[in-house]
């Protein structure tokens, strides 16, 4: 998507600079001078540098750039800490070239476009088209620091004078929303995203072939490929045997995310919130991936769209953030991307949570993610361990003990984090005390 513009609205309107300025205190100097000794020099001197500064903000004003902008971002939607490249086509509508200038783009800090430079001298407009000499490309490369939506834009143009005596600046186009994801890192595989009480076999087929369709045997019909004859089913139905393809469902796993206001405005409780978020990201992706339907429910104000209504538990209508096949990586990720801590707790998010459980007829995977005090439904969070294979919670430091302690105490695999974590790493722990369990299990 491309965003054009040729507004060209004053940013900063024609003023003098500092050495405008000066010329104008001391024709001011040389006029009272004029005054008081009568020399009519002097006098042409103070009325030509009074009247330079203001002739030169005409000029400014006057000569001001016309342009058309078109701006694109390469890739479109971007990571923080990934690199993207912001495109800027800037056209010359002005049957006269354009005059000396600089420019930069209006974004937050955040994006970390490059500060101001020189602009090329364009030719006067050619009305056949085309990147001819009135057209010039500007590119950057931009490494985003924060996730969001961020507004990159207008091209801002300035201009002086011949002279260095006026100055203006000059807003131009419309800005564009550069979508920054949350970071989103490999996760391993292993006993974290998988529901045994689905059996070995399917554990292995869903690993081995996210999503595929699985295969069971019929009997032989005329026409079908010798290929894909089942010669085990064969021998034991004593008869010849084909494959086929029965669709199954996916799999589902739910996700509860704390989102309510972490207490006081701090920076570490921002540092920990974004960490929450890559968190939430990253395991999100890592089900999508492994053909899982991802619910995902929010502990305070609704943010999440994803696909709202059916999912593997039916609750058509429901407004649970539901995120399946497709590009549902993508929606999840621009969903995160928004999501800021709410100042409104909800005190139905673990019923919600446990409504889907109850459809869903089986124990499932469930992640929560929680931060800040501990939740007002955390006893009933405790008591749906036993619909999740595996339950697990990761919780924040800034967490008191005691809402761990609670669930662990149900069966929950608790694992702690830290402002500035590495996704991988809290999941590597999760693993690794899962397999502590299972070995202290089986002794």
């Amino acid at each position: 998507m491309l965003v054009r513009g040729r507004a060209s609205s004053p940013l900063k309107r024609p003023r003098p600079t500092a050495r405008g300025w000066t010329l104008g205190a001391v024709g001011v100097v040389a006029l009272v001078a004029s005054a008081l000794f009568g020399r009519t020099d002097v006098l042409f001197v103070g009325v030509f540098l009074t009247v330079l500064p203001l002739a030169a903000m005409i000029s400014v004003t006057v000569d001001r750039p016309r342009l058309t902008v078109t701006r694109s971002f390469h890739p479109d939607v971007v990571a923080v800490g990934e690199r993207t490249t912001i495109v800027t086509t800037a056209r010359n509508q002005s049957a006269r070239p354009s005059p000396a200038a600089r420019w930069r783009e209006s974004a937050p800090a955040v994006v970390g476009v490059q500060p101001s430079a020189a602009f090329p001298r364009l030719g006067a407009h050619q009305p056949d088209g085309g990147l001819g000499r009135d057209t010039v490309v500007l590119r950057q490369d931009v490494i985003p620091e924060r996730r969001g939506a961020h507004a990159v834009g207008p091209l801002v143009v300035s201009r002086t004078d011949p002279f260095g005596v006026a100055y203006a600046e000059y807003a131009i186009g419309q800005p564009r929303q550069l979508l920054v994801t949350p970071r989103v890192v490999p996760l391993s595989r292993g006993e974290l995203d998988v529901a045994h009480s689905e059996g070995t076999e399917h554990e292995l087929l869903r690993h081995s072939i996210p999503s595929a369709d699985e295969l069971i045997a019929r009997e032989y019909r005329p026409g079908d490929p010798l290929r894909r004859v089942h010669w085990r089913a064969t021998a034991r139905h004593d008869q010849l045997m084909v494959r086929q393809e029965e669709q199954r469902s996916n799999p589902e796993a739910w996700m509860l995310i704390d989102t309510r206001a972490l207490g006081a405005h701090t920076p570490s409780a921002a540092d920990e919130f974004e960490t929450l978020v890559d968190l939430v990201a990253s395991i999100g992706v890592h089900l999508l991936d492994e053909g899982f339907v991802v619910s995902v429910v929010e502990t305070g104000d609704r943010q999440l769209s994803g696909r709202s209504g059916a999912g593997r538990t039916g609750t058509l209508g429901s407004t649970t953030a539901t995120y399946d096949s497709g590009s549902a990586d993508r929606m999840l990720l621009a969903d995160l991307a928004g999501v800021e801590s709410s100042g409104h707790g909800r005190d139905d998010a673990v019923a919600e949570l446990g409504g889907g459980l109850r459809k869903a007829g089986r124990p499932v995977p469930v992640f929560a993610v929680l931060a800040g005090s501990p939740l007002p439904e955390l006893g009933a969070l405790a008591s749906l361990r036993s619909m999740g294979d595996p339950a697990v919670a990761f919780i924040a430091a800034s967490t008191p003990v005691e809402a761990a302690e609670v669930l662990a105490d149900a069966g929950w695999l608790c694992v702690r984090f830290e402002a500035g974590d590495d996704p991988a790493e809290c999941w590597q722990r999760a693993l690794h005390r899962q397999r502590d369990r299972v070995v202290a299990g089986g002794d």
